[in-house]
C-alpha cells in the first residue's frame, strides 16, 4: 500500500519537472535504459559526465586565462563542453 502510494508521488513529481521543463524527454530515455541495464547505469552515467564536464571546463578555464587565447582551442573545448550536454 505505502509502495504504491510512493509511486504515485513519484510519478507526480516527475510529471511537475516535466511541466516546469527542468527535465526532457531524455531524461524518460535514461530512465528507459535504467530499467533495461544494471541499476547503476544512470549514476554511472552522471558521474562520467560530471568528470569529463569537470576536465572541460578545467581546460577552458585554463585556456581563457593565458595571456596569449587561443580562440581556436578555446571554441573547440566549449562546443565540446555543448556537446556533452546536448546528450
Amino acid at each position: 500500500m505505502a509502495l504504491s502510494i510512493l509511486k504515485e508521488l513519484l510519478e507526480g513529481y516527475v510529471q511537475s519537472l516535466f511541466d516546469e521543463g527542468v527535465v526532457n524527454d531524455q531524461f524518460s530515455q535514461i530512465q528507459t535504459l535504467k530499467s533495461i541495464r544494471e541499476p547503476d547505469f544512470v549514476v554511472q552515467l552522471i558521474d562520467t559526465y560530471l568528470v569529463d564536464m569537470e576536465t572541460l571546463l578545467s581546460e577552458l578555464t585554463i585556456f581563457s586565462d593565458s595571456l596569449d587565447v587561443d580562440f581556436s582551442k578555446l571554441a573547440l573545448l566549449a562546443r565540446n563542453a555543448k556537446g556533452l550536454s546536448a546528450w
